[in-house]
């Protein structure tokens, strides 16, 4: 099996929204996934949390997946992460978070803007729709592997919020002089 508990799946999209995300952040990906059980996923998108088959098994989308350097096997702390990322999608399976919308937008906004003109809340660059934002535990899909990882004691992004972490951003942990994620598996899609 090319694939663990705690593996990051990152997939390249095809549809408007996909293809704003890679261009505004640069990067092949525009979505992210874990690796749970045997051929299932969990995943953030638009009706939410989602724990299910690997819908991208054999898909027409590109997809890579990419392994945490502490979760490699023979790692003797690996059964104590990955016990504690099943809790953290055991919750999320029983209290599912919904889809942020508005983070999307809150993102595209800091990626966007770069004049002087723009609305500030505590130095950041928003979209003032703080009520609706508040309203609810709401994630996007980068921002739910951050937050299984930061529950499972492996902060991939020290000093951070997981709230805006974008796919770009955990694909840019393969590369470097010190990587944290390894590529264990690559798809290109149906040709």
């Amino acid at each position: 099996m090319w694939g663990q508990y705690g593996d990051i799946l990152l997939v390249h999209g095809d549809n408007l929204l996909s293809q704003t995300i890679q261009g505004l952040t640069h990067s092949f990906f525009s979505h992210a996934a874990i690796c749970t059980e045997p051929g299932k996923i969990a995943e953030m998108n638009r009706f939410g949390f989602q724990h299910y088959d690997n819908h991208y098994l054999n898909g027409p989308r590109p997809f890579a997946v990419f392994r945490h350097r502490l979760l490699w096997p023979g790692n003797f702390k690996t059964p104590y992460h990955i016990g504690k990322m099943k809790v953290c999608i055991q919750n999320f399976i029983n209290y599912p978070p919904a889809y942020d919308f508005f983070k999307i937008l809150d993102l595209a906004m800091k990626l966007l803007l770069t004049r002087e003109d723009i609305l500030f809340r505590d130095g950041e660059p928003h979209i003032p729709f703080n009520l609706l934002m508040a309203a609810g535990e709401r994630l996007i899909c980068s921002a739910m592997v951050d937050t299984v990882y930061y529950q499972a004691d492996i902060d991939l992004f020290p000093g951070r919020g997981s709230r805006d972490i974008t796919p770009a951003e955990l694909a840019s942990l393969a590369y470097g002089k010190n990587p944290e994620l390894f590529e264990v598996y690559k798809y290109w899609g149906q040709k």
